[in-house]
């Protein structure tokens, strides 16, 4: 977004700040932004550019108390964007100092067009289907967007022909799996115990059910759910949260070492299937009627692995972990009363589903 801004300013007949001139770069001397401004001929309209504020530094924030002068001083626009709610006391100071000259625009996720001519901007090609539905699912998110682009073209993971991008590699690429991790670690400890424990009970859940496992209220997590909310990682579902595409809920749950995944997804399960313990159980010599105790995603991975998958392509087609898919077998093969993959296909056919 920021380099159409750009672009549409020099249309209009701003001078753009030099890109090298960064408003929060504590490195910088303090006056060297202020300085470069006054410097220009004072009817000139003036365009700076400042990308993820939140990062900034409380004592990069505090040397511009100039700002609100220059701001009325001189036309002088400066476009900046941060994580909604997120940047700090600091931050919100500046904002608020400046409020007579300010204006806020809330920007959502990226539709699927958006994403789509996003794509097409990054790779200098049209994206294929695949390419598309993948991007949809990273809930709209442009720095997961650039970050799925790099990482594809860094491991060659894109192939580009007669104009259409194709993907050739494994998903997702290492670099987005870095940001995933980046993303949950710059979250307080609260929060970050919140989305790795809701990515273990699935892709949407329930705050009460989440508060379960933590042992926790619903009401001591209210904080925790605005921060991930505002970073992006959650979403609101009418009285769900979940993840805004099935990469975003694998990259969570990718953050988890299995050794600590595995027993959440456990515990979750025991959770979710706790009102169905205290019905009739289905009859042990009714293979069919023991089906119906299997969730949604194992259904779909038993249906793959009955098909004759491995477990990596089965991780690939059902978008998780080579580790998830193992840990859904177990459960799969436990609820079934059956031991091998060979049962597994024989009851696939035996049974209506």
């Amino acid at each position: 977004m920021l380099r159409k801004v750009r672009q549409l300013g020099t249309e209009l007949g701003f001078r753009l700040a030099p890109r090298e001139l960064s408003l929060f770069d504590a490195a910088r001397h303090p006056g060297e932004v202020r300085s470069w401004c006054e410097q220009q001929p004072r009817a000139q309209r003036i365009l700076m550019l400042a990308d993820d504020a939140q990062l900034a530094a409380p004592e990069t924030i505090r040397r511009l108390s100039w700002l609100p002068e220059l701001l009325v001083s001189r036309p002088f626009c400066l476009v900046l964007a941060r994580v909604p709610g997120m940047g700090g006391t600091e931050l919100n100071r500046l904002l608020t100092t400046t409020s007579t000259q300010l204006y806020s625009i809330r920007l959502g996720p990226l539709d699927s067009t958006a994403s789509s001519e996003m794509l097409v901007d990054l790779l200098g090609a049209k994206p294929d289907d695949a390419l598309r539905w993948v991007a949809e699912e990273l809930g709209g998110n442009p720095r997961l967007l650039v970050d799925l682009v790099t990482g594809l073209q860094a491991e060659n993971g894109i192939e580009t022909a007669d104009g259409i991008a194709r993907l050739r590699g494994p998903m997702p690429p290492g670099r987005l799996q870095t940001t995933f991790v980046h993303k949950v670690r710059s979250l307080t400890p609260p929060t970050r115990k919140l989305v790795q424990v809701g990515a273990s009970l699935g892709h949407t859940f329930l705050l009460a059910d989440a508060a379960k496992l933590l042992r926790e209220t619903p009401g001591n997590l209210l904080l925790c759910v605005d921060e991930a909310l505002a970073a992006g990682l959650l979403v609101e579902s009418g009285d769900r949260l979940g993840f805004p595409g099935r990469l975003v809920w694998q990259g969570v749950a990718d953050s988890v070492p299995p050794s600590a995944f595995v027993p959440l997804r456990a515990e979750a399960e025991a959770l979710r299937d706790a009102p169905a313990a205290a019905s009739d159980t289905p009859a042990e010599d009714d293979p069919s009627a023991r089906w119906t105790l299997l969730t949604s995603t194992e259904r779909h991975i038993a249906e793959l692995v009955g098909s004759g998958l491995t477990n990596r392509q089965v991780a690939r087609d059902a978008m998780i972990s080579a580790h998830t898919v193992n840990y859904h077998l177990r459960s799969i093969y436990r609820k079934l009363a059956i031991r091998s993959r060979v049962d597994l296909t024989r009851l696939i056919h035996q049974s209506p589903q």
